[in-house]
């Protein structure tokens, strides 16, 4: 396929801004719900633990994005892309706003999770501007974005619906959604005219760069190992730090979690660091710091002060890992990068559900010593993409 694509070298610094604000504001309406479970359990008479289906169909939604909406940026102009994108979500969080009804709650919550792709289809577009020697950096801001806006939505969804009631959590949601992607259209440049290519044949074409590619193949399996590991603790983190001794409150433990927005500010550094020392170095960089951080937190149960560095550190080494292998996987070929972008994500976010699910069995019939010990498997798993690609 060919494209008359955007100018390397041609990534100015207002883009890249504009770039990680539309990412931090749209993967943010991927986890509005989970905070305002309660609430919502409340609204419709029903248990919490029914209510959660909203956030099982955002995960699975969002899934859905990942494999069948990014692969039309390599065939599609990514501006306008990005537009229809920003629109859609806006209408359906719109919609979820003034639900009449959970299931209602739940298709609509989960079809804005399946439009709020919006990240993973810049990410490649900045790869591609931005100048060879210089997209570790470029590509970390947007992730800084990211990680800033997985953050604070829990927060801050929190708190608003605290405030004015859940549904104002999803009407201000399409209401940033709209304005901020939008001013990000007139940010970003026209890819031009684009071959027209089969939209089924983009689908088609995945299996066939993971088997030709093993550079590639490495990156997803550090990255799998990583968030598997990353999500065994953190699914998991609220219960030991509920539990005695430490006995936090929900709202407090919630607090703890916004000790993750340090990988955010140290994001920038980690994007220089694979510039300059490649992405294979930092890979293996971020997985000892997940290790040093699984080792610090099986001290948890009865330290506090171990408990919470464990906590700082997991996302900085997660953070520090994607920077590193995002990179690697995109550099694989920048004119695909849509659909290296979904082999990348989709294999990263279901190695990240199967983190959750090993870490609640593992917390439930060994305690926290046993999520540190499995965070550690899944960091040795993801340690074999190390070895150097021939």
């Amino acid at each position: 396929m060919s494209a008359v694509a955007p100018a390397t070298g041609r990534l100015s610094r207002g883009l890249l801004f504009a770039a990680a604000l539309c990412a931090g504001t749209t993967v943010a309406n991927i986890y509005l719900a989970q905070p305002i479970i309660g609430p919502v359990a409340e609204t419709f008479g029903v248990s919490a633990q029914t209510a959660g289906i909203v956030v099982t169909t955002a995960m699975l939604g969002y899934a859905a994005g990942l494999l069948f909406v990014i692969p039309l940026g390599d065939s599609l102009d990514r501006r306008k892309v990005v537009g229809v994108l920003s629109v859609l979500t806006a209408a359906l969080l719109v919609g979820s706003s003034l639900a009449p009804s959970l299931p209602v709650l739940a298709v609509l919550g989960g079809l804005a999770a399946v439009t709020t792709v919006v990240p993973q289809v810049l990410i490649p577009l900045v790869v591609q501007l931005a100048d060879p020697a210089q997209r570790g950096t470029a590509m970390s801001w947007v992730q800084a974005g990211l990680i800033t806006g997985i953050m604070g939505a829990r927060v801050l969804s929190g708190q608003l619906a605290g405030l004015l009631g859940w549904r104002s959590v999803f009407a201000v949601a399409a209401a940033l959604t709209l304005v901020v992607g939008l001013w990000t259209v007139r940010a970003l440049p026209s890819d031009g005219r684009r071959d027209s290519v089969d939209y089924w044949s983009l689908l088609r074409s995945l299996p066939g760069y993971l088997r030709r590619e093993p550079g590639l193949r490495r990156a997803c399996l550090r990255q799998a190992g990583s968030f598997a590991a990353f999500n065994a603790v953190w699914t998991t983190l609220a219960l030991v730090l509920t539990a005695p001794p430490h006995s936090f409150t929900v709202a407090e433990a919630g607090l703890v979690g916004l000790l993750g927005l340090l990988s955010a500010v140290l994001a920038p550094t980690a994007g220089k660091l694979v510039d300059r020392r490649g992405p294979r170095l930092v890979g293996a960089l971020g997985l000892t710091v997940l290790a040093f951080a699984a080792l610090v937190l099986v001290l948890g149960t009865t330290s506090l002060t171990a408990l919470l560095i464990g906590t700082a550190a997991v996302p900085i080494g997660l953070q520090v890992g994607q920077a590193a292998n995002q990179n690697a996987a995109l550099s694989v070929n920048p004119d695909a990068g849509g659909r290296l972008n979904t082999i990348f994500m989709l294999s990263t976010f279901l190695a990240g559900a199967i983190g959750s699910a090993a870490g609640s069995v593992a917390y439930g019939a060994y305690g926290w010593p046993g999520v540190c010990a499995t965070a550690l498997v899944f960091l040795g798993l993801g340690a074999v993409g190390l070895r150097r690609v021939r």
